[in-house]
């Protein structure tokens, strides 16, 4: 709780583009510094930045930090771990590139005209990583939305108050990332009208009309 409110606090400090998450994909993890060996490795492999909580008065070493939590120490641990993940240090091997980047306003939008389609829907599968949010409102509110049922472009811009294109591009840099999944209304067809059975007093009352003008 105390992390999820310094988090809430620092994001009314001036730009902030971390968000808390209690679910993976994560891009940075803090956990108990104290634990064992085999949780400490767990938790490497859940992130691409691990902060360690240790004890007070324990020795500073990297990627720790003692209790009880410092909010400036925090907040300049994630800044050095943001400039590390937007790639403004030396660039790194493709693998460990971060798992969601921002679409190049060069490149065209990836199925623009797809995403768009009337009656297309779309639902977060899981929730976006805090590079994709960027700290931004109307990102969160808007994934949040996703999060509850699948909407439409036009919909999720009526709800969330945001433009369609801007709508638009955060669906783009959603699919790109896998973490939308798409329903398409399947067409109604209509079924032939179902022609009545004639009755059978209908058919009697047909001959018995014949036989009187025949005289028989």
């Amino acid at each position: 709780m105390l992390v999820q409110t310094l988090l809430r606090l620092f994001q009314h400090g001036g730009p902030f583009r971390w968000t808390f998450v209690t679910a993976p994909p994560y891009d940075a993890l803090l956990t108990d510094g104290t634990s064992g060996p085999h949780q400490l490795a767990d938790a490497n492999t859940m992130a691409r930045a691990v902060l360690r909580l240790t004890r007070m008065h324990d020795a500073d070493a990297p990627n720790t930090l003692q209790r009880p939590i410092r909010a400036e120490r925090l907040q300049n641990w994630l800044a050095l771990v943001e400039r590390d993940l937007l790639g403004t240090r030396p660039a790194e091997p493709a693998a460990s590139a971060p798992a969601v980047a921002e679409a190049s306003a060069d490149e065209p939008a990836m199925a623009a005209d797809d995403a768009a389609a009337e009656g297309t829907r779309f639902k977060l599968r899981r929730w976006p990583p805090a590079i994709a949010l960027r700290g931004d409102a109307n990102r969160i509110r808007m994934a949040t939305m996703l999060s509850r049922r699948a909407l439409s472009i036009t919909e999720l811009a009526t709800l969330s108050r945001q433009s369609p294109s801007d709508c638009q591009n955060f669906m783009n840099l959603l699919r790109s990332a896998g973490l939308v999944e798409q329903r398409t209304p399947v067409p109604a067809t209509s079924a032939p009208a179902a022609v009545p059975a004639p009755s059978p007093k209908f058919g009697r009352s047909l001959i018995a009309g014949i036989r009187r003008r025949l005289g028989l």
